[in-house]
């Protein structure tokens, strides 16, 4: 059962993230308000790094839970919390946790580092040059 847990979970980041299906989201969350949140925080990601990818590096099952290491790479082309287009290309990690029940994920967590991508985003870029 395990390997169809983290079968479930990669398919997820190929469909949803990097092939920008994200009304598919709701074939993989029981819950429809859950659905929803996870609409919304996708179509963010997705409008402002339109080349946005998710490759999963680490899956780690216990039972019914996955947890998934992944890097989320990317270039903004549109605005984030605020943050106006830079055309930088990021970086950042982050590690979900999934509860799956009957194929489809009925809890979730994430914790992904947004203070990094933020300050990708807004740290001055300092460009060397030779005397």
């Amino acid at each position: 059962m395990s390997e169809q847990h983290k079968e479930l979970v990669r398919r997820y980041y190929e469909t949803v993230y990097n092939e920008r299906n994200v009304e598919s989201v709701g074939e993989f969350f029981a819950d429809p308000e859950t659905v929803e949140r996870v609409k919304r925080g996708c179509f963010t990601y997705i409008r402002a790094f339109p080349d946005l990818h998710v490759s999963v590096e680490e899956l780690v099952a216990e039972g019914d839970t996955i947890v998934c290491r992944s890097t989320v790479t990317g270039t903004q082309d549109g605005e984030i919390k605020g943050i106006a287009p830079t055309g930088r290309h990021i970086a950042f990690d982050s590690v979900d946790i999934y509860k799956i029940e009957d194929g489809r994920f009925v809890n979730y967590w994430c914790q992904a580092d947004v203070a990094g991508l933020m300050r990708q985003l807004t740290e001055e870029r300092v460009v060397a040059t030779t005397a």
